[in-house]
């Protein structure tokens, strides 16, 4: 028993078959995509919020606390 899987690619193919492949795989890399990007992107984002969000009860930390002379120890 002889199994033809067709595994080589010859000449004899039409580029529009190859074309339909690609289009076929482009959804498939744009998931690996997104997956191997999204710890970096989800990363960038939290680190993002974490900076305005601290940025931001600083500033009204300071502004809520003028005056006293603790301030000058905060950091």
């Amino acid at each position: 028993m002889v199994c033809d899987l067709n595994l080589i690619v010859s000449e004899n193919h039409s580029k529009v078959e190859g074309l339909a492949t690609i289009r076929v795989m482009v959804g498939g890399i744009a998931i690996a995509v997104i997956l191997l990007l999204s710890p970096f992107l989800i990363t960038l984002s939290l680190v993002a919020i974490a900076a305005l969000l601290g940025n931001s009860l600083k500033d009204d930390a300071e502004s809520r606390h003028e005056g006293s002379s603790l301030i000058e120890t905060n950091y």
